[in-house]
Order: C-alpha cells, then structure tokens, then sequence
C-alpha cells in the first residue's frame, strides 16, 4: 500500500438511499412511463432493462427523491450474490429515466470520494468477497446499509483516486462502445431480413413474379422446420463437473443465450471432468445451437440461437440446449429466421410450464419456413456473413478487454500499479504485455 493511502470504512465516503416500495397493483408496462429499477433488473454489473416494470410519469415529482442520476452505484440488498457475481451496476449518461426501488442500495460518494472510484470499489473482488462471507448461513440472502458500510478498504487520495477510475473507465468505454455496434450490427440484420423475407423487397424483387397459389416469389416455398434441421439435444452435466474457475472448456447454458439473438459467456460454467462421455458434446467453431428453455417471465430467451465461437476454447452442449443440423449454406439463413418475430410468437405460443418455459423439438419442428431460391439464400449468406463475422470480432475484443481490466482492476485499487505520471493509453497496454491475445483487442 502507498503512504499516503489510508484504512477508510465505505460509510464515511458516501450517502446511502434505499428504494421505495413501490406497489406492484400500479405497475406499469407503458414504456412512454418511468423505469422501476428491482433486483431482478440488477446483473453483473449491468442493468438489465429489458425486464422492466413501469411507474406512471404523472409521480415525477412526488417521487422525485428516488429519480436516479447519472453516475448513481446501485447494489441489490436481497440475494446481492448470483452464480455469476455481484448483482451491482452503475447508472450512464445515456441509460432512461429510472426510480429506485425497495431493497436496491443507491450510492453516491461525498467529498471524500470521486463517484468513479466508488464504481470500482463496489466492483473488486474484496467487495465481492466481502459481500459474500455475509451471507452464509442465511436462508434468504440480504444485506443491509449497515453492513455495506462498514466494509474497509484501502483509499487513495483523490488526485489518485480520479486516475485510476479514469484509466478503468477507459475499458469500460472500448466495451461499450463495441456492445452499441454489435446491437446496431443485430438490429440492421433484422431489419434487413424482414426486409427481404417477410414484406419480399429483396434486391432485384421488381423482376420476379409472385405465385398466386402459395403468394410467395417464383422458386420460393414455405415448408416445416423440420424439413430443413435437425435438433440435436444436450448432455446433462452434473453440478460437481461445473467450476466457476476460468478454463478453457465451456459448457453452453440456457445462461448463455442472450435477449435478441447471439451468444454471451461472461456468466459462463467451466467444466473440469475430462470423461469420454462429454466429448460427444463437444461443439465446433460456428455451430449452431438453440436454446429450449427460459426462466424469465417475458419469454425473451425461448428459442434463441447463437454461433458457437472461434476463440480457440471447448465450447460443450448442455441440457435445454440443442445444436441446431442443417446444411452449411442455410446455416446464415436459418439463424435469422429462428431470431425473426414469427419465430418468438411461435415459441411462446407452444412454451408450457409456469415457472420454466418449454419448448419440445417437435414445437420447432412444426414452425413454417419462408425457404427463398438459391440465389437470394447465396446473397443472404454474403452480405449476413459479413455482419457475423464483424459482430463476432467485437465480442471477441470485448473478452480480451474485460479479461484485462479484471486483471488490472486489484491491482490498481490495492496500490500495486503506481499510476502518477502515467497515461491512460499506457495503462491500457500494461496487462496486454501479459498475455499476447490481449493486443487483438
């Protein structure tokens, strides 16, 4: 630690504000109205704002104490610890107007302390830790305003404090920015496809003639899903092959699937077993797979598809997960048209269960293909295979960023980096020198 650090509580550095207990009978799905930030909107350092509930913009004022601000910590109070991590996030520039709910923990820092930093504080892994030894024993998991701040810590001084921030916001700016150009990459490729595929305005449509039978373009059809793929399911891993411990063999989980289309592992499970059984599962670069089940109330994950990506890991097949077989040409194709709106309505129509959504292989199966002609599926192909490959280099980038930053993340706030006099582009490349992939970032 540096001289001129001190043993600080967490308290004496900033002001705590707990939610209101908004009732739940006036909730409101109007999106025109204001964002009530629960405990299931908090993820891993992330809000998660598809999930949302609404109150009434009307209330603006009469609630405007619990009105968030940019640059606001927020920490979830009750079950505060996922398999994937600390349930925190921090408010954008950018993110809607939002109220704080009951049992969410807003931060904000006082003189003491730069709000940055407070971010990164929340966001260590002694904080986690911390967070963590609280809860043991506990059958419902909380933690209360007390207890978040009585945790201690090392703190700089502020002029440190402000480049250390600095220098990890920088990561978290090269993330997000590359998370906005993957959505704008996603929501062009639908776009695209409706364009095409549903309302028929594909390049050079104005030449082809319309069947009047089937009302679909000349050489086109439509056709059961099962015509064209196979699904074939997962293996059922047991809880003691599971590791939360980085490694390069990854299984593919409904946790795995993201909101909208595509693949996310930064609340992976590794395994560690090394059986034979498991090699049948194993996965290629590019495969294509298809999640059969959702937790979330809304739906948003049931029948979701994501590429398997070429980073150079084991990615295996898990149960409610299925490889989705067909052939190599119709693979770009196919992953568009499970991502389409007919393709959820579909899903959520034939999902059963209350608390689980379900889907048989059966449900897709019977979902009808708009299957165009070649040509049109080869033009597909070249101008969607483009987006892909662009969107998987951004997610790949955004792994090597956030295995760096979390690299450097303790040993800036424990004061093992000397940062004065240094750069933020400098400290950029530090953890790079490390591991080599880390320059593909």
């Amino acid at each position: 630690m540096m001289e001129d650090w001190e043993i600080f509580e967490l308290g004496s550095g900033l002001n705590l504000l707990n939610g209101y207990a908004f009732k739940s009978k006036f909730f409101t799905d109007n999106v025109d109205d204001i964002i009530l930030i629960k405990g299931s909107n908090l993820g891993k350092g992330v809000v998660l704002w598809g999930s949302s509930k609404y109150w009434s913009k009307k209330d603006e004022l009469k609630f405007s104490k619990y009105l968030l601000q940019t640059g606001d910590v927020l920490l979830a109070m009750d079950r505060p610890w996922v398999s994937g991590g600390l349930k925190y996030a921090s408010i954008k520039k950018n993110d809607p107007k939002s109220f704080l709910v009951q049992r969410i923990a807003c931060l904000r820092s006082n003189e003491k302390m730069d709000q940055n930093f407070l971010k990164f504080v929340i966001a260590s892994h002694n904080f986690s830790a911390y967070i963590k030894s609280l809860q043991g024993g506990v059958g419902v998991p909380h933690i209360s305003p007390s207890q978040i701040k009585n945790y201690k810590f090392n703190l700089p001084p502020l002029k440190t404090q402000r480049k250390i921030a600095s220098i990890l916001t920088a990561y978290d700016d090269l993330l997000e920015n590359n998370l906005k150009r993957i959505k704008l990459l996603e929501e062009q490729a639908q776009q695209t496809y409706e364009e095409w595929f549903v309302r028929f305005k594909f390049p050079g449509y104005e030449n082809v003639e319309i069947d009047e039978e089937s009302g679909l373009p000349a050489g086109w059809e439509k056709v059961k899903a099962s015509e064209r793929i196979k699904l074939v399911s997962g293996y059922a891993f047991k809880g003691k092959e599971f590791t939360d411990i980085p490694n390069d063999d990854i299984a593919v989980r409904m946790g795995n699937f993201k909101v909208g289309g595509g693949l996310k592992f930064d609340k992976s499970k590794y395994l560690i077993d090394s059986s034979e059984v498991r090699e049948k599962f194993h996965l290629k670069h590019n495969d294509l797979v298809m999640v059969l089940s959702d937790v979330t109330r809304e739906g948003l994950l049931i029948g979701n598809v994501g590429f398997v990506p070429i980073d150079g890991r084991n990615y295996y097949l898990n149960q409610r997960v299925s490889k989705v077989v067909t052939e190599d040409d119709f693979k770009m194709y196919a992953y568009a048209a499970f991502n389409s709106a007919s393709f959820k309505h579909n899903c959520k129509s034939k999902a059963n269960s209350v608390t689980v959504l379900n889907l048989k292989n059966d449900d897709v199966y019977s979902f009808k293909m708009v299957i165009p002609s070649k040509e049109i599926i080869g033009l597909w192909n070249k101008i969607y295979g483009s987006s892909i490959k662009m969107t998987q280099n951004l997610e790949r980038q955004n792994q090597y960023l956030k295995e760096a930053r979390d690299i450097l993340l303790p040993r800036l706030m424990s004061g093992v980096i000397e940062v004065a006099g240094l750069e933020v582009s400098e400290q950029l490349g530090m953890v790079a020198e490390e591991k080599s992939e880390y320059k593909k970032a």
